[in-house]
């Protein structure tokens, strides 16, 4: 049986598993509007609307959050909306829904999509190396 297979993955395991980098994080931000937060005084610049959200487009981008505190990305959700954005690190890492509200943070670079997280990818990790280990 050849190994051949197993390098790639166990490469993306690594790349995976790596800790953001001190650089600081990137996210995607994004708002609509919130019945739990005051609206933005006038003049204020604001992120664009999450019912446009596009993970292409550069205006919903945050590169390198600004303070070094923040080191996650969230994702709140809520009945006829959403927000995206960076978060203090005092948060844990996860989901949670409380009063019809789902609260998400992550670790990962732009992590906050709509897309597969990174403990997602890791759970798929071993799918994989079993997969590749009985294909051969």
């Amino acid at each position: 049986m050849s190994r051949r297979p197993l390098v790639p993955l166990l490469a993306l395991a690594a790349l995976l598993a790596l800790p953001p980098a001190v650089r600081g994080i990137n996210c995607f931000q994004c708002e609509d509007p919130n019945p739990y937060v005051l609206p933005p005084l006038p003049g204020s610049p604001s992120a664009p609307r999450c019912s446009g959200f596009d993970t292409s487009r550069s205006d919903f981008k945050v590169e390198r959050c600004l303070f070094p505190y923040v080191t996650r990305c969230a994702r709140i959700s809520w009945s006829g909306g959403e927000m995206r954005g960076c978060l203090d690190s005092t948060l844990r890492e996860g989901c949670e829904v409380e009063d019809g509200v789902s609260f998400c943070s992550c670790t990962g670079d732009y992590c906050n999509s709509a897309g597969l997280s990174t403990p997602a990818l890791l759970l798929l990790l071993p799918a994989a190396l079993l997969a590749a280990l009985y294909a051969v």
